[in-house]
């Protein structure tokens, strides 16, 4: 199995205790730590009997996706292109995710920095051009297989726990993780954090229909969208008690520490991905 089975563990703040769910280890070896490749290896296994053999993708300056790309296609023998967007300044994450990219031989093709979306029709287009048989991957590995596959990991928690969770907390950045947890923990308060400021009403119409949540009009579970005013860029600096990504899940559990006192018990906090120690940044 490429894919772990993830622990749950025990942290205390102050007189609380908070159960983590530690997605960051979704793999053993030297791969990305972060779940939402949960669905990536299903579709790069569907393009290649399609019959492609380029996968393009365009990155940011704070994604993980392109790690993950990388890893996927080394796994199951597809080439990755990577379109690498070119700053001015000194950008210490991406630097990270350049050497995890190399380190499985994915082609990198420098573009210029700049809106994602305008950016990924560049790629596309560049791509077409050099290889025939390509696909580039959406922006944000947005696919219903990565909904499902985190469901079913979620599912597998529930039967494998024996405490019942009456509060989940996890980030929110394009809602695909946030929907499968939602799906499973159907009898759950669920509070997701915004990793970027948006427009939160969009978001949560978004997440209703890709998980398929509404009933006559109304979200069918309990849950919260919470916009702190984060900017994409920006980090948490708190400090961490388990590997956590700065840029995202860090931001949803300094949340929970400013929140803990009204929340109820017991609570899973939903530990989507994180930086390995080797980033110094």
């Amino acid at each position: 199995m490429i894919f772990n089975h993830t622990p749950i563990e025990l942290y205390k703040i102050d007189n609380h205790i908070v159960y983590v769910k530690r997605e960051d280890k979704i793999v053993s070896d030297n791969g990305p730590t972060f779940s939402k490749i949960r669905g990536l290896i299903p579709v790069l296994s569907r393009l290649k009997q399609a019959g492609f053999i380029h996968i393009g993708y365009t990155e940011t300056n704070i994604s993980m996706a392109g790690w993950g790309v990388a890893w996927a296609c080394k796994k199951i023998g597809l080439k990755c292109i990577i379109f690498d967007p070119q700053y001015k300044t000194k950008q210490p994450l991406l630097d990270f995710h350049r050497n995890q990219w190399r380190e499985f031989e994915a082609e990198i093709i420098p573009i210029q920095a700049g809106r994602a979306k305008v950016n990924w029709y560049i790629s596309k287009k560049k791509l077409k051009n050099k290889y025939k048989n390509s696909y580039l991957l959406p922006l944000g590995l947005k696919f219903p297989e990565t909904i499902d596959a985190t469901y079913e990991e979620a599912i597998w928690t529930r039967a494998n726990s024996k405490i019942k969770f009456n509060t989940i907390i996890l980030c929110i950045g394009s809602g695909t993780i946030g929907a499968g947890v939602i799906k499973a923990f159907n009898d759950a308060k669920i509070y997701g954090i915004i990793t970027r400021s948006c427009n939160v009403q969009n978001k949560i119409h978004h997440i209703e229909d890709i998980g398929g949540f509404t009933q006559n009009g109304f979200f069918k579970r309990d849950f919260e969208l919470i916009d702190e005013g984060w900017e994409y860029t920006e980090r948490s600096n708190i400090e961490q008690l388990f590997p956590c990504h700065p840029w995202y899940d860090l931001k949803a559990w300094e949340w929970l520490l400013n929140n803990i006192n009204k929340l109820k018990k017991p609570i899973l906090f939903w530990n989507i991905g994180a930086l390995p120690k080797e980033f110094k940044g």
